[in-house]
């Protein structure tokens, strides 16, 4: 069981994922490879796939981290919010999977104007047997411009995806989906335990 954290009520979470996902795409016709983290734990099940409007792909994003919980059950990494940009470095939308259950949405990361994350590694604390479990901890990212960025707030424990995780040559990153442990009552919460991203083209410059 959870204690003094800040619990969202159901239809709260569903109010914020709607306003975040409002023109959020629920598929693309350009996708090019889809990969979750070898180093993820298992437990929960996967929400719906959402993807960046068509002509955006993600160039920044933030990161809902509970903080260490001292005696009590930690959860760490909760919930991704991706950031659409456009070609023209415009941000257009906000992409979130799930919403998580505690914890506090941190300051985001962005890759350079004009830049596109086109890779990501994820910090996993693996299962613990009869200790405190957290799955996720922290997610970071590689920009088409060589650049890696992390969002504030990630969780202090486990280890990151040994490689680079990337998608086909000429691609970004484009959609998202998040697996995820419920809420486990007097059991030993998770919360957010593996993210599976999608790659789309990137259009040819123009010549």
């Amino acid at each position: 069981m959870k204690n003094n954290v800040w619990v969202v009520s159901g239809l709260a979470l569903s109010l914020i994922t709607t306003t975040l996902t409002a023109s959020a795409a629920s598929f693309r016709n350009d996708i090019t490879g889809v990969k979750n983290a070898p180093n993820a734990t298992p437990w929960g099940g996967w929400s719906t796939a959402i993807y960046c409007p068509a002509g955006s792909y993600v160039g920044g994003y933030s990161m809902r981290v509970e903080p260490p919980q001292g005696g009590g059950d930690d959860t760490a990494l909760n919930a991704v919010a991706l950031y659409c940009y456009n070609r023209a470095g415009d941000m257009v939308e906000r992409i979130v999977p799930h919403p998580g259950f505690w914890g506090n949405w941190g300051e985001g990361a962005n890759c350079s104007k004009g830049a596109y994350a086109v890779a990501f590694k994820l910090k996993v604390e693996p299962e613990q047997g009869n200790g405190d479990d957290t799955a996720a901890n922290s997610v970071a990212f590689g920009c088409s411009n060589s650049t890696v960025i992390e969002a504030s707030g990630g969780g202090q424990w486990g280890n990151w995806t040994r490689d680079w995780l990337t998608g086909p040559p000429n691609s970004a990153i484009c959609g998202v989906r998040a697996k995820v442990e419920d809420q486990q009552g007097r059991g030993d919460d998770t919360a957010l335990n593996d993210l599976e991203f999608t790659w789309c083209q990137l259009p040819k410059p123009v010549s």
